[in-house]
Order: C-alpha cells, then sequence, then structure tokens
C-alpha cells in the first residue's frame, strides 16, 4: 500500500514537472503540447522542403541556360545560389515563427533570438558573396586582369565581417550595436597589439597593389628570402611565387616591403635581355700581329675589309684587338641583336686570372629559353674563334695539362 502511494507521488511530480517543461517551452500542456508540438514540427518541414525546393529549382535552372565565359557565370554561381535558397527559407521561418511557437516564452525568445543571428550571419555572408562577384567581375575586364585585387577585396571582406560580428554580440548580450562601436575604439590598442603581424602584411599587401611593386605574372627574385620564380597569388598575407623546380614558396608581404628584391617585369616590357658576360684572355697570348697572322684573319669574310683598311705599319695592330672587332661585327650581324639598345665588347680590369673580354648587348627576345640559346651560342663561337687570332682563352691548369707537361719534360730529358 505504501509503494503504491509513493508510486503515485512520484508520477504525478514527473508529470508536473512535464507540463512546466511544455509551458516553458511555449507548447499548450492542457492537452499535453500536441497541437503545439505539430505546428512546430510542420513549420520546421514546410521551411526545410521549401528550401530544398528552392535549391533544385535555382541549380536545375542554372545548368540549362549557358552562362560560360560571360558575366552572369560569375553572378549565378552555385554557391550564390544556394545562398539566395537559404536565406528565403530563414526569412519565411521567421515569419511564420508565431505559428509553432508564442514569441513571449522563453523557447520563443530564445528561438527568435537564434534566427536573427543566423539572419544577421547570413546577411553578411549576403553582402561578401557581392563583393566577391563584384571584384570577380571587375577582374574579368581585360585592363585589370594584371592587377592584384584579392588583397582589396580581403579587406572589405573583413570590415563586412567585423560589423557583423559585432551585430551578433549586441544581439546575443541585448546590447545596441552603436554602444559596442563606441566601446570598441577602447579596445583598439589591444586588438592592434594581438594581431600586429596581420596588421602589418594588410598593410604591406596594399603598399604592393598601389605602388605597382608587382602582380600575379611577375618574375620576383629575392635572395635572402630564398625566392625566385613566378608570382602566381597575392593575398593579404601572403605572396604565392611558383620557383622554376615548380615548388611553391610562400612569403608574406611586409618581408617583400621591408627587404629588397628584384622584380624582372622591366626586363620583360622593354623586349630586350641583357647578355653581360665576359671571357678571361689569356694575357701572354696578347701580341703584335705578323704579316702572316693579318692574312690568316683577312680571310674571314667580317674582317677583310678592316685589315685591308688598317694603317700602315699595319703590325702595329694587336690580335686582341682583332679580336674585340670581330666580336662586334659577328654579333651587329646577328637577327637576335637588339639593335635599339647599348651593345659593344669591352676589356674590364685584369687580374691573376687574365683580361676580361666583355660582351656587353642585348637579345631582341624575353624568352628564357631562346636567350639562354643566343648566349650560349654567341660564347661558344668565341671560344671556337679565338684560336684563329693566335689568342688563348685562360684556365686553370688541370690533371689532364700536368700530366701533358710532365711527359714533354721527360722527353726533354731524355732527349
Amino acid at each position: 500500500m505504501m509503494d503504491a502511494t509513493v508510486l503515485e507521488e512520484k508520477g504525478s511530480f514527473l508529470l508536473r514537472w512535464m507540463s512546466t517543461l511544455l509551458d516553458w517551452m511555449g507548447l499548450n500542456s492542457s492537452d499535453g503540447g500536441y497541437r503545439s508540438l505539430f505546428a512546430a514540427i510542420v513549420v520546421v518541414a514546410v521551411c526545410v522542403t521549401l528550401w530544398r525546393l528552392l535549391r533544385y529549382v535555382l541549380l536545375k535552372t542554372n545548368k540549362i541556360q549557358d552562362y560560360i565565359d560571360t558575366p552572369l557565370e560569375v553572378i549565378f554561381d552555385k554557391p550564390n545560389l544556394e545562398k539566395i535558397a537559404l536565406t528565403i527559407s530563414v526569412l519565411i521561418f521567421y515569419i511564420m515563427l508565431p505559428l509553432a511557437f508564442s514569441p513571449s516564452t522563453h523557447l520563443g525568445v530564445i528561438v527568435r533570438k537564434g534566427l536573427d543571428v543566423m539572419i544577421v550571419w547570413m546577411f553578411t555572408s549576403a553582402v561578401n558573396s557581392v563583393v566577391k562577384t563584384l571584384f570577380s567581375l571587375v577582374y574579368l575586364k581585360r585592363k585589370t586582369k594584371g592587377t592584384p585585387l584579392k588583397g582589396f577585396m580581403q579587406v572589405v571582406q573583413i570590415v563586412v565581417w567585423m560589423v557583423g560580428i559585432i551585430f551578433i554580440i549586441g544581439i546575443l548580450i541585448d546590447k545596441s550595436p552603436a554602444k559596442l562601436f563606441t566601446g570598441l575604439g577602447a579596445s583598439l590598442a589591444v586588438v592592434s597589439f594581438v594581431f600586429k603581424d596581420a596588421i602589418l602584411n594588410l598593410v604591406s599587401g596594399i603598399l604592393l597593389s598601389s605602388d605597382k611593386m608587382m602582380k600575379v605574372g611577375d618574375w620576383i627574385e629575392m635572395p635572402s628570402a630564398g625566392i625566385d620564380g613566378t608570382v602566381i597569388d597575392m593575398t593579404l598575407n601572403t605572396v604565392k611565387v611558383r620557383g622554376w623546380d615548380n615548388t611553391i614558396s610562400n612569403v608574406s608581404p611586409y618581408t617583400l616591403t621591408t627587404g629588397t628584391f628584384k622584380n624582372w617585369e622591366g626586363m620583360f616590357s622593354s623586349g630586350g635581355r641583357r647578355i653581360a658576360r665576359f671571357v678571361e684572355i689569356d694575357i701572354n697570348t696578347v701580341k703584335f700581329c705578323s704579316e702572316e697572322l693579318l692574312q690568316r684573319i683577312a680571310k674571314v669574310e667580317l674582317m677583310a675589309d678592316h685589315v685591308a683598311s688598317l694603317p700602315e705599319p699595319r703590325t702595329q695592330v694587336s690580335n686582341l684587338e682583332l679580336l674585340r672587332v670581330y666580336i662586334e661585327r659577328y654579333m651587329e650581324a646577328q637577327p637576335w641583336l637588339n639593335k635599339d639598345m647599348l651593345h659593344m665588347v669591352r676589356h674590364l680590369q685584369s687580374s691573376d686570372t687574365g683580361v676580361p673580354l666583355q660582351v656587353y648587348a642585348f637579345t631582341n627576345t624575353t624568352v628564357w629559353v631562346e636567350y639562354e640559346r643566343i648566349q650560349a651560342s654567341l660564347f661558344e663561337h668565341i671560344m671556337a674563334i679565338a684560336p684563329l687570332f693566335d689568342i688563348r682563352i685562360f684556365q686553370r691548369p688541370s690533371g689532364n695539362d700536368l700530366e701533358k707537361r710532365a711527359t714533354i719534360e721527360d722527353i726533354e730529358r731524355i732527349v
């Protein structure tokens, strides 16, 4: 008998507790909450169904339309359409909310506040999508394809997200966003200290873009950071560079603006790439020309008229001078020489390795492979033609040279 009384009391307590919970949630406990719960389920089901239907219709319509290679392709891309469908569904759920939950109940207040946060979040996301779409449309224009717009786009997106987050915090703590904006100024010092690196990179990224120090597609070289390659992407906090071995290097904009880097874009835009390489002439082979040597050099087509026009006595001209004249004439006869730019053959300061004979000229192409082929062909020709002028290119003695010298000394000793 005692046990039955206890069970009855526990059952009534459980019913009272469930009734209180239903009333707190805004569900009518007089009918067990079934009608209110059913209304809530219907509202949620309608909104979810509407969202799925809108998403399907918009994506299906987008596939039917031919927007490829047009500005509409950027506007009606898949993420934008999905956000449109979700936003419409959430707004309808917000309107139908009183049918499911009483706004004055605790659960109604929580749900409405959650929906307010969700709407602000979605509105902020939508604004960022609009910003991204606008920048993408601007980037499609030919005149701005080389302009690094991604950094500016990220600045705008960060500002939009900051404003949206402040509004969300205001909703959660029931404070006016205007008061939060007012109090934000006092915490700027702390924020600037915490995000010091991000702020420095942000300012540096803006400087790189506004001062046109570089853009996507430029070849940059920064030995101190191990950077040598083509810029493939520029954002607020990093610049991606593809090296010549196809590796990707990431460097911060702050490192680029505070250091020294070389941008080869000026060379490409000029239309000519410089050759500034030299060979070392063995000074022991520099001499005045004999008549026999002059006759031999005169047989070279490019030198025949020059040798014939030498003043008497002709034997006072050096073989190194004739080689220098020959290289100048040989270059001027080549189709790769950019004759609108400076070109010459000159001597550099002599050293213990000989006399440096430098070729200073510009090619009429900036293509790397063609440039290297031209430069290699030119110096291969110089090294091959030098013996005709009785000139030897300096080379430090190697093992074979020492071995040959030892063999000659042995033969002389025997003789």
